[in-house]
């Protein structure tokens, strides 16, 4: 007679139960060398970000304005400026050409007025500039970190969202929506209209902050539309509240019907990604001082801070 070799069942699911253990072991391992991936290009995109705003610094002598234009304000700056004057467009497109978008910079038309001005009811402007409706919808991969899992558009689908937003200042919705204290004369470097530089980052460029990571930008309110510079939402947050806190929580303000907090925030584990004024990223943790968090915050209050 002759005998068949073989493994028996018991054998069988002994090395099944060992390749189980194995793979348990090791998704660990990959999905954790995964995320650094995802968190190395996330530092990649805000340091890319804080490069261009810098060299846009260089050459302007200033920083672009949060947001170009003034809202429905006739004061001030703002005073005498029609509708067709207060373009709603953020800095993180008027940098698209130093992160190679020179072609949609040159089709967004800036030679040829105001982009996404205010309707401020003065009949100089029929409503929102609707022509802008395709550009709206364009994603820059630049301004996506891959560990958000937001949808790549806002909840009506019509405007592509982003995962950065630029330094309003410590004024959040403490402040609710003053023009004065909030838009146009916050405490950080990128404002409605203003134009900061280098030189009034008093408190030292190291130790002030340009952009940080957001989350749920899709969402209306925590809506983060790359093209529109929008207080406590589009591209501009501010450090009222504490690093990480989630959307509608915290404190907050009403604004169209939305509870908004203006925070910054990320997917990343125990923190999220800022840039600073020397073109240096770090990662700032979620337990960190909140006094000293919104000093980073802030450009010329004379804190005396140790970064992270």
């Amino acid at each position: 007679m002759r005998s068949r070799s073989g493994f028996t069942l018991v054998e069988l699911l002994v090395v099944i139960a060992i390749i189980g253990i194995l793979v348990a072991l090791l998704l660990p391992a990959v999905q954790s060398a995964r995320e650094a991936a995802r968190r190395t290009q996330c530092t990649n995109n805000l340091k890319q970000i804080s490069l261009a705003l810098l060299v846009y610094e260089q050459a302007q002598g200033l920083f672009p304005p949060g947001r170009m234009g003034c809202d429905c304000w006739d004061a001030d700056v703002c005073k005498g400026n029609k509708d067709s004057q207060r373009p709603g467009t953020s800095a993180l497109a008027m940098i698209l050409p130093q992160i190679e978008q020179q072609a949609l910079y040159d089709q967004l038309g800036w030679q040829k007025g105001a982009v996404y001005p205010a309707d401020c009811n003065d009949s100089t402007e029929n409503g929102w500039n609707t022509g802008l409706a395709e550009y709206l919808k364009t994603r820059i991969s630049s301004y996506r970190c891959p560990s958000d899992n937001s949808p790549p558009l806002s909840e009506s689908g019509t405007a592509a969202v982003g995962s950065y937003a630029l330094n309003h200042g410590s004024r959040g919705p403490s402040f609710g929506i003053d023009q004065v204290k909030v838009k146009h004369y916050n405490t950080g470097v990128f404002l409605y209209r203003g134009e900061i530089s280098l030189a009034h980052l008093r408190d030292g460029a190291s130790n002030t902050m340009l952009a940080g990571e957001v989350v749920e930008g899709d969402k209306a309110d925590s809506s983060n539309r790359w093209l529109i510079g929008s207080r406590h939402t589009d591209t501009l947050r501010t450090t009222d509240n504490p690093l990480n806190t989630p959307p509608t929580k915290g404190v907050t303000v009403d604004l169209y019907n939305n509870k908004v907090n203006g925070a910054f925030g990320s997917r990343h584990s125990g923190g999220a990604h800022f840039s600073f004024g020397d073109g240096r990223v770090t990662f700032v943790s979620d337990n960190i001082n909140l006094t000293l968090y919104r000093a980073l915050s802030t450009r010329d209050q004379g804190e005396i801070v140790q970064t992270p």
